[in-house]
């Protein structure tokens, strides 16, 4: 059996992470460059988003690849030139990606992952760029492997990926138990897949809004989640 669990949302908070990442990344434009947000206008990472995405809507499930991109347009605008452009673009990805590691652990995240090692395999699948291996995180000895949707060139809620992870622990997908917050992204793929999913309904929502799938389990917090987990083996 196989155990994988989705990281942001999941494992920790990922909106403050994301909104300091922002603001660091703000500040870091303009040290280096006068006046930057001034000179686009006060168009930010939103905007060149949506350009990003409309010209290459391909590559919507690499994250990393659509941030770097962001910085390029955002630096060509700015009035660099392209080579010039690409080449902070990257400096200022590497930043970002620094900033984006700072994630605080939910209550008990650790503590759990802990426990369940001694009882399950796990590994991660996820479509964020976060690290486990990274030093501000530091979860890797607990997975035996991680699956991102920016490495491996297909993101949640394809089946594939899924299938993906059991086929690297050489399982039948059909012994997987995804653990995740996303209805559509994390339980529906999973079940999709021929998997197994628990959904992790941090927020309490009051009931489940799709009727296309059900999880076979729901947890409120990590605490939850080895006796859930017991009781689906």
């Amino acid at each position: 059996m196989l155990v994988t669990f989705d990281l942001d949302n999941t494992l920790w908070d990922v909106d403050p992470t994301l909104m300091r990442a922002e603001l660091a990344m703000r500040h870091w434009f303009e040290d280096r460059f006068p006046n930057f947000y001034g000179a686009l206008g006060e168009r930010g990472v939103s905007h060149y988003r949506h350009e990003v995405l409309l010209d290459e809507p391909a590559i919507s499930f690499n994250v990393s690849r659509v941030r770097l991109l962001i910085y390029t347009r955002m630096l060509k605008d700015y009035g660099l030139p392209a080579e010039e452009a690409e080449s902070f673009a990257r400096m200022a990805f590497d930043a970002f990606y620094d900033w984006r590691q700072r994630v605080d652990l939910y209550p008990g995240a650790r503590d759990v992952l802990q426990q369940l090692r001694d009882q399950y395999a796990m590994a991660v699948i996820t479509n964020g760029n976060a690290d486990v291996h990274h030093p501000h995180i530091s979860l890797n000895e607990y997975f035996e492997f991680a699956l991102r949707a920016d490495q491996v060139g297909v993101a949640k809620p394809d089946p594939e990926i899924f299938v993906m992870a059991a086929k690297q622990k050489s399982v039948p997908v059909t012994s997987l138990i995804h653990v995740g917050d996303n209805p559509d992204d994390d339980i529906f793929g999973a079940l999709n897949a021929g998997a197994r999913a628990i959904w992790f309904n941090r927020h309490g929502a009051g009931r489940w809004l799709r009727d296309d799938c059900v999880p076979d389990a729901e947890i409120h917090n990590l605490y939850e989640l080895p006796e859930v987990l017991a009781q689906l083996v």
